[in-house]
């Protein structure tokens, strides 16, 4: 059996959500223009995407705004 948070939360979820909490700051951040932002903020999203892989998987970059873009046209 998986064990849970106190919460009664998976661990993982938990860590997802610390994940995601996290993130969301720094994008403020680098809305205000903090020096690092961006770095933390793409290392977060990393996690994020890790965290989230299938078992076994391979990790794969989401694809770049401008490739969505020319495969909608």
């Amino acid at each position: 059996m998986e064990e849970t948070t106190a919460q009664g939360i998976g661990p993982q979820f938990a860590q997802w959500a610390l994940l995601t909490d996290a993130y969301a700051r720094k994008l403020t951040a680098l809305q205000q223009g903090e020096p690092g932002a961006r770095a933390d903020a793409a290392r977060l999203a990393r996690e994020i995407q890790a965290l989230m892989a299938p078992p076994g998987g391979a990790l794969m970059a989401p694809p770049r705004p401008s490739a969505v873009q020319a495969a909608v046209r």
